[in-house]
């Protein structure tokens, strides 16, 4: 039985997630990449996939130039998603970004538009397409008597944000949130605050983020290599053979909580040589 990631809640989507399991959005199987596999497909290749294919509607509206078209846009928002300007709006290359970044993040090179508003997914390895005496693709009408609903993999305007925020919390990009007790907001108004005081959080963690790297220098600066090194120097069970077999998301869940372990390990030091006003946080702790 296939769960859908809409359906999960925190603690279930968490257990996933520990364990490198697929998550479904409809009939979409979203695996996660070990670390050996990003290592082959090299890393600042995999990443700067997730980054293209993670713009938000505001992204798009601030890039464009003319000013008409951007506040015809603005006026649009609350209509518009994602999926449109990559499929529609952008242009082919942006479309070709989009289905380069869904190929990767699906693991399969079988990613097509179908029209201008759904992307077919293994439609020529399963049969539903095949490919006539002059090369084109064309439907294979006996297979199409026999489709189920389950064959039907299908990326649209509905599901594509999904799709997207599996991949990024897969790769420690986003933290998992409980999917069940999302805040539906009931006007536009509210749905609109709520987009202003998410915005500013993110301003507010970008700057305190700024600050550490201007204070820390260039040399503390941490990446997925010095936490491979880390985590394998550190961990009692991983390493430098074993590590390419974890997700991202596992690593630097490791990572996370030997730095918790180490600073709970000080905490406590500190407090036994006399030092007060100590934040003790328990190394079992929340990440």
């Amino acid at each position: 039985m296939h769960h859908q990631f809409r359906d999960l809640g925190e603690i279930d989507l968490e257990l996933h997630l520990q364990e490198g399991a697929g998550l479904f959005v409809d009939n979409i199987e979203v695996r996660p990449y070990l670390m050996r596999e990003i290592r082959q497909y090299t890393y600042a290749h995999f990443m700067r996939n997730l980054q293209w294919i993670s713009l938000s509607v505001d992204d798009f509206i601030k890039s464009v130039e003319d000013i008409e078209k951007r506040i015809t846009l603005q006026q649009e928002k609350s209509n518009l998603k994602p999926f449109d300007f990559y499929a529609r709006l952008g242009g082919i290359e942006l479309r070709e970004t989009m289905l380069n970044a869904l190929s990767m993040i699906l693991k399969t090179d079988d990613v097509r538009m179908l029209d201008e508003n759904i992307v077919a997914v293994d439609f020529l390895k399963n049969g539903i397409y095949v490919e006539n005496e002059y090369g084109e693709l064309v439907p294979n009408e006996e297979r199409l008597e026999q489709l189920t609903e389950e064959d039907m993999k299908l990326v649209t305007r509905e599901n594509f944000d999904q799709i997207v925020e599996i991949a990024l919390i897969q790769n420690y990009l986003k933290k998992p949130v409980d999917k069940t007790k999302e805040l539906n907001p009931a006007d536009e108004a509210t749905r609109s605050l709520m987009e202003q005081m998410d915005k500013m959080r993110k301003k507010v963690e970008e700057k305190k983020k700024k600050k550490a790297e201007a204070e820390n220098g260039d040399d503390s600066q941490v990446t997925v290599a010095t936490i491979i090194s880390s985590v394998t120097a550190k961990s009692n069970s991983i390493n430098k053979f074993n590590v390419w077999d974890l997700t991202l998301y596992s690593l630097y869940d490791e990572y996370a909580r030997l730095e918790l372990i180490d600073n709970y390990d000080f905490s406590i030091r500190a407090m036994m040589a006399g030092a007060k006003d100590i934040d003790l946080k328990h190394w079992s702790s929340k990440i």
